[in-house]
């Protein structure tokens, strides 16, 4: 599971008029909080394409210097040349829920979960790529030993991020099947 980025431009905007722009998409980490990015444009379908073969290197500015490269490849951002550098101001968005399906049960309100994408059909299915991520049901960290939530039962996820440098993130859903087995 990767959590979702966003772009802050607001952030970006004081760089000033001046610098150059380019639209990008991250390729892969670099070291700390520099990444490997090629500039992208629109096509005439208005399909995001890559603009040539050059490869910029990019500082996120919203990571510390010392950051371990927490920005997913494929994620595009708006670049600011500043000073003859390429900067980004990209960080995990606060809160966002996914659908995911419950693979197993860990016992005591954790669950083994792999998140969910919309098929042609409007049907849930595994999300291409997703990897098995644990998250913990709400309703059960209080009541005991759980294991309430049935196998392959589709709940609404939420990545939340600790306070650590750089932050470590847990998964909550809030599913009160457990309710029904207590007197």
């Amino acid at each position: 599971m990767s959590t979702p980025c966003h772009d802050s431009l607001y952030h970006l905007v004081q760089g000033g008029a001046a610098a150059g722009v380019e639209l990008v998409r991250i390729q892969e980490a670099v070291e700390a909080n520099r990444y490997e990015a090629r500039a992208i444009e629109f096509d005439q379908d208005g399909q995001t394409v890559y603009a040539d073969q050059d490869v910029l290197t990019v500082t996120n500015l919203a990571e510390p210097a010392d950051s371990p490269g927490l920005i997913p490849a494929d994620t595009d951002a708006v670049a600011l040349d500043v000073e003859g550098r390429w900067v980004v101001f990209l960080r995990p968005a606060a809160t966002g829920f996914f659908p995911a399906r419950i693979v197993s049960s860990e016992g005591n309100g954790a669950y083994v979960v792999r998140e969910q994408a919309l098929d042609a059909n409007g049907d849930l299915t595994d999300k291409s790529g997703a990897a098995n991520v644990e998250a913990r049901n709400l309703a059960e960290l209080s009541l005991g030993p759980g294991a309430a939530v049935d196998e392959n039962a589709v709940v609404l996820v939420m990545p939340l991020a600790d306070q650590a440098s750089p932050p470590n993130v847990g998964y909550f859903f809030d599913h009160p099947a457990y309710a029904k087995y207590l007197d």
